[in-house]
């Protein structure tokens, strides 16, 4: 199996396994950390009503670094929605489409609380961005996940 280049310039690549495809998240790209990745992924509204069920690997923060870098919007919303769907699962829609409901809050660290809304068609973070905490109410509390234990 081997590379060969004709004369008019066309490359003829018979060995497969050694095409990359560009834009893949490869061993070239860092990832981006952990709470950049976070916040750029919750500050964007998704179609659908989901919940998150699990913190971002380190191939979904590398796709979060390449989304970060896109120059086109498409290809940046593509990536961010893949990861969104990689680390959330389906809930059920809320009864009542004419206000939001509170479906989950991330706690990242001890610094910052996500609350998830469900608003009509979407799921997104209101206010946009996180809340510092602590977080008291207690509705509030039972429906928290957190990430990064550490802290940050």
């Amino acid at each position: 199996m081997r590379t060969r280049i004709h004369a008019d310039g066309w490359l003829d690549i018979t060995d497969r396994r050694r095409v990359r495809t560009p834009g893949l998240p490869t061993k070239t790209v860092a990832p981006a950390p952990e709470s950049e990745a976070l916040s750029f992924l919750l500050s964007h509204s998704f179609p659908g009503h989901r919940r998150v069920a699990r913190a971002m690997t380190e191939t979904d923060r590398k796709k979060i670094q390449i989304a970060i870098y896109a120059d086109s919007v498409a290809e940046r919303m593509t990536l961010v929605d893949r990861v969104w769907r990689d680390i959330t699962e389906p809930v059920e829609p809320p009864k009542r489409q004419d206000k939001p409901q509170l479906i989950q809050v991330i706690r990242y660290g001890n610094k910052w609380a996500y609350p998830l809304y469900l608003e009509g068609t979407v799921t997104r973070v209101l206010p946009h961005g996180g809340v510092p905490i602590p977080v008291s109410e207690k509705r509030l509390q039972k429906k928290e996940l957190q990430l990064n234990l550490g802290g940050d």
